[in-house]
């Protein structure tokens, strides 16, 4: 997922809310989750998540779960979303 962070300032803010944001995600759905790309800016960043299972309607169901949860937070967009499955 590529996100654009509305109220971040500087990259502390940045790895703050994408550290917590990571947290509940890995604990909620089990996946796996790290920022990718847009290291070094403060304002954007791009997101991969993994979740294996024999099961691809379980893994669709999970990231898009994942993806709503980015979506609710109020310090989120999510500007583009691509899947991809194996």
């Amino acid at each position: 997922m590529e996100l654009l962070l509305m109220q971040t300032r500087s990259l502390k803010d940045k790895r703050s809310v994408l550290s917590r944001l990571k947290n509940q995600v890995r604990k909620k759905f089990n996946v796996s989750i790290a920022e990718i790309e847009h290291l070094d800016s403060w304002g954007r960043s791009r997101i991969g998540v993994t979740a294996i299972s024999n099961d691809s309607t379980l893994v669709h169901q999970t990231l898009s779960s994942v993806e709503r949860l980015f979506e609710n937070c109020f310090e989120i967009q999510v500007i583009e979303r691509k899947v991809e499955m194996f």
